[in-house]
């Protein structure tokens, strides 16, 4: 029986923890920068979307959650958060809250509320230079204060009426949530309208960056429609929302400046819910709290792209890391949509010249460019190498170089116009054999681009093969491909391609990441 009700109590501990880890993910939320580092602001205007206007003010803890200091009138529909470079008289006393250090203000001409560490106050004026406000203290029995590295002041746009000051040294952030009723708030911010509130972060001096605190789903719901078309197939845009919310949870990379992710290509692109549509906003709703996993842990690069070409690629050939889940494969469904893909197959030219210029800027000279040619393929196909030959010598460039040093549109390409750098001389005696996509194999059966010497047997034994170093005949070189990304991952095209063939979100996941479980 003691064994029984000791079973049964365990039991029920799980199912609490588990309950309120799932109730943590439903609740999740996401600090994202939108004005940080050199974009940081002096000045951020706000705009309430609802009629009725009004704005609480607090900060957001580190788990998002709203804490609520006071709130401004209904009347303040237009606000803006400050670096304020002017000084102010604090009148003497200190307050137990916002309400009451409000009350106390408005006795003054120009009094407002400020919290300075955790602290009401009541300040009064504003003046240009320190000592006009230590002249001011004198009348009104106060201290002159202002000119802090870390304070932020909200005014009405448009004037110079201060609302409020906030000064936490940097611990703490002053948050603002328009009222309405909490559940879907929208704000205006710079021409775009966002979930959730927002968080100005003026940690060490200089402007402040403007951060949205928003709920992982409404998140999820205003990228996918700028990762693909919200009228694309709901099976595609399930497979993206799950890729979204997945990568979106794993970043760290923003966490110094104060926030998880940023609203750029560098991450992924947010603009508030300018895209958002009812079949991008009901995929995600269906997917909602799923994750990709991979060996029982988050996938931490839920990486994809545009197009592939015809095959996707192993991350260890394009970012030199090897990943489980990221192995390349060929693709069998893009290639059924390819004429509804823009720009599926691409060419572009360079001359010689141009080569040269470009090697020599980037500090790959070679001399005068006399060839450029594949060195070596990846086993799908893909570029793995390109070498450079020239006056002073050769460079061989790698990986995903081989695209971002060209500018190319993906890492699936020929060039035409110099020889095969694959082509070698066999035994000096003019013969010559091409290694097209040649690959080693090492001892585990793992295979890796080829590299380094090559050899072949032949009835007198082994011998090593001499490559050719071939030169353009015509002065240019012709780079003809197929695709448009960094090949690693998910296929935004194939995932459409796949849903239209009746593949579910599951399915296409479970194809374009290898050995992953959706839950």
């Amino acid at each position: 029986m003691k064994k029984w009700c000791r079973t049964f109590l365990i039991s029920c501990l799980l199912c609490i923890l588990l309950c309120t880890l799932a109730q943590a993910a439903d609740g999740e939320t996401l600090r994202v920068g939108l004005k940080y580092s050199s974009d940081a602001m002096s000045a951020a205007n706000l705009q309430n979307y609802s009629a009725f206007g009004g704005y609480a003010l607090g900060y957001f803890d580190i788990d998002g959650s709203f804490e609520e200091l006071g709130a401004l009138p209904q009347s303040y529909e237009k606000i803006t958060v400050t670096t304020d470079t002017t000084y102010h008289v604090q009148l003497s006393g200190m307050f137990y809250d916002y309400d009451d250090a409000s009350r106390a203000a408005v006795q003054y001409s120009g009094g407002f509320a400020a919290y300075e560490n955790g602290v009401f106050y009541v300040r009064v004026g504003s003046y240009t230079s320190l000592s006009a406000a230590q002249s001011a203290a004198m009348q009104y029995g106060g201290t002159a204060v202002g000119g802090s590295s870390t304070g932020v002041t909200v005014i009405v746009t448009g004037t110079d009426t201060v609302l409020f000051e906030f000064d936490c040294g940097g611990g703490e952030n002053l948050g603002i949530l328009p009222v309405e009723t909490r559940e879907k708030t929208v704000t205006w911010f710079r021409g775009y309208r966002y979930y959730g509130g927002f968080e100005y972060r003026r940690a060490s001096g200089g402007n402040i960056s403007v951060i949205n605190v928003v709920d992982l789903e409404d998140y999820v719901k205003c990228v996918i429609p700028w990762e693909m078309s919200s009228d694309w197939p709901v099976e595609a845009l399930k497979a993206q929302a799950v890729c979204a919310r997945t990568y979106a949870v794993c970043q760290t990379k923003h966490r110094a400046q104060g926030f998880d992710i940023c609203a750029t290509t560098h991450c992924q692109v947010y603009q508030g819910t300018a895209a958002s549509g009812a079949n991008s906003d009901a995929a995600v709703d269906q997917t909602a709290g799923e994750f990709l996993y991979y060996g029982g842990k988050l996938v931490q690069e839920a990486v994809y792209y545009s197009s592939n070409g015809g095959a996707s690629e192993d991350s260890l050939n394009v970012w030199g890391s090897d990943v489980g889940y990221l192995k390349g494969k060929i693709d069998p469904y893009e290639g059924k949509i390819a004429s509804i893909i823009p720009k599926y197959n691409w060419s572009t030219t360079f001359t010689a010249s141009e080569l040269t210029t470009l090697l020599n800027n980037r500090g790959y000279g070679v001399g005068t460019v006399k060839n450029a040619y594949v060195s070596a393929y990846t086993d799908t196909g893909n570029v793995y190498s390109i070498t450079f030959t020239g006056t002073s010598g050769s460079k061989t460039i790698v990986r995903e170089a081989c695209r971002s040093l060209l500018n190319l549109r993906s890492q699936r390409f020929t060039i035409n116009g110099g020889g095969s750098g694959n082509t070698y001389s066999v035994n000096d005696t003019g013969e010559s054999v091409a290694l097209s996509s040649a690959s080693a194999v090492d001892s585990g059966g793992r295979s890796s681009a080829l590299s380094g010497n090559v050899y072949v047997i032949t009835s007198s034994g082994t011998s090593q093969l001499e490559p050719r170093t071939p030169t353009s005949s015509s002065g240019s070189f012709v780079i003809s491909g197929s695709g448009y990304g960094h090949n690693v991952g998910m296929s935004q095209w194939g995932a459409y391609s796949m849903a239209n063939l009746g593949y579910s979100y599951r399915d296409i996941l479970q194809f374009y990441y290898t050995d992953v479980s959706v839950r």
